[in-house]
């Protein structure tokens, strides 16, 4: 599912809890095999050719290409960003080649929001914030949030008003909007924030987190410079 942005507010459905989009496990009982995960693209699906994923590992690292030539999934899911557990075929999982999906979880995912931060009351609600980090020109989260089946205010935001200077100011948007809290769940997210990252004299980004886990309230990505 693809979190979507109306014309003045955010919103999503619901936020998505490590939903599975698919169960791809071909192992049955125990096995002692080591799987990894990451945050990744889907960037096509054919019954011919099975599914090819692309992501980096941090930062600016090379680019990697993941294959699973016996997997496809919904044709709706190419260019969204997923959660894969997967087998590396060459037992390393930062190099591209062949592998074996576990499992490949649906997050909530979508592009960077430019608007003036003002509108929004974006620290209503804290997330409980495990791990916040940059790959190419995603930011991903990897969080717990009040599990709730209504509507909610959840998103990055990158205020207007900053967005001509060197580092422009993001912010996480969460609101419950008036839903009862409720347990926490753990939840991706991961932001398309090229818009921003490609602006003329961007040297960074700042982002600023209510956040009821970790110390820090702010986190600095700052461009690889030449």
């Amino acid at each position: 599912m693809k979190c979507t942005f109306g014309n003045i507010r955010l919103c999503i459905s619901a936020m998505i809890m490590s939903g599975a989009m698919a169960s791809c496990s071909s192992d049955e009982g125990y096995n002692d095999r080591i799987f990894y995960s990451s945050i990744v693209t889907i960037e096509s699906t054919d019954e011919g050719a099975g599914t090819v994923f692309s992501f980096q590992r941090y930062d600016d690292s090379p680019l990697i290409t993941l294959t699973a030539p016996d997997r496809t999934v919904d044709k709706k899911r190419v260019g969204t960003r997923a959660l894969l557990y997967y087998y590396p075929e060459s037992g390393d999982p930062y190099a591209s080649g062949r592998v074996e999906i576990r499992s490949l979880g649906a997050i909530n995912c979508d592009t960077a929001i430019i608007r003036p931060i003002e509108r929004y009351e974006w620290d209503h609600d804290a997330i409980f914030l495990n791990a916040l980090w940059r790959t190419g020109e995603y930011i991903n989260l990897r969080m717990r949030a009040e599990y709730s089946d209504k509507p909610r205010y959840f998103g990055l935001v990158v205020d207007s008003l900053t967005l001509d200077n060197p580092w422009p100011e993001a912010y996480i948007l969460h609101n419950l909007d008036g839903a009862p809290p409720g347990y926490l769940r753990e939840s991706y997210a991961s932001f398309d924030i090229s818009k921003v990252w490609r602006q003329p004299g961007c040297l960074g980004l700042r982002i600023h987190v209510n956040d009821s886990n970790l110390p820090a309230d702010t986190y600095v990505f700052p461009k690889k410079t030449e």
